[in-house]
């Protein structure tokens, strides 16, 4: 699986040519993505964790020290929607996409660092950033309907992540040896709608 957006967007001709092969697929792309996160307009999960020092000192190789996961359910407009492949051959407009933003703080870097792009399902979930930005897959922990496993060391192994909007300057967080895997909680959605404001500035 590639954490990058499988939500093919083709004219009519082209979407009938691939339907049968592709359309069972598409048509679950979102199913994963629906228990973690039902539709509905507005809805949104928030996820975090700050490391306290004794995790850090136990674990000295790894650079974050704070990471944020915020997963939003998008409505889309006429002139944004996507046109699918359905189960039974043809094309249909989606009208939705869940979108996320990520931010890390990390040991070397005093300013926070964001990213953001599409998730989708179609074998695990994974949420990737356009352009070859890499991203991460997500993992609920069963039994612990209020944790998600952040995962870096599989696909890409990086994502792609920035400054925010006034910053243009580019960096790769990636999967180094205590930077696999991390464990974030649920937290009120405040925590989210805070970092994304930052993000944008």
């Amino acid at each position: 699986m590639r954490a990058t957006r499988r939500t093919i967007v083709f004219g009519l001709a082209a979407a009938g040519s691939l339907a049968a092969v592709l359309g069972t697929a598409l048509a679950d792309e979102y199913a994963k993505l629906k228990v973690l996160l039902p539709p509905a307009p507005g809805a949104q999960a928030c996820y975090a964790r700050t490391y306290d020092k004794a995790h850090l000192a136990e674990h000295p190789k790894q650079k974050v020290t704070e990471m944020i996961f915020s997963l939003r359910y998008t409505t889309l407009g006429e002139d944004e929607a996507h046109l699918v492949a359905t189960e039974g051959g043809g094309v249909e407009k989606q009208y939705f996409d869940y979108d996320f933003t990520l931010a890390a703080k990390v040991r070397d870097q005093s300013k926070t660092l964001y990213t953001s792009g599409d998730c989708t399902s179609l074998e695990g979930i994974g949420c990737g950033v356009d352009c070859d930005g890499g991203g991460v897959q997500i993992e609920p922990v069963p039994g612990q309907n209020d944790t998600i496993l952040i995962r870096l060391d599989r696909d890409y192994s990086y994502i792609r992540m920035s400054l925010g909007c006034s910053d243009g300057e580019d960096f790769e967080l990636k999967a180094g040896e205590d930077d696999k895997v991390f464990k974030l909680t649920k937290t009120p959605a405040a925590a989210c709608n805070a970092m994304e404001t930052d993000a944008r500035k």
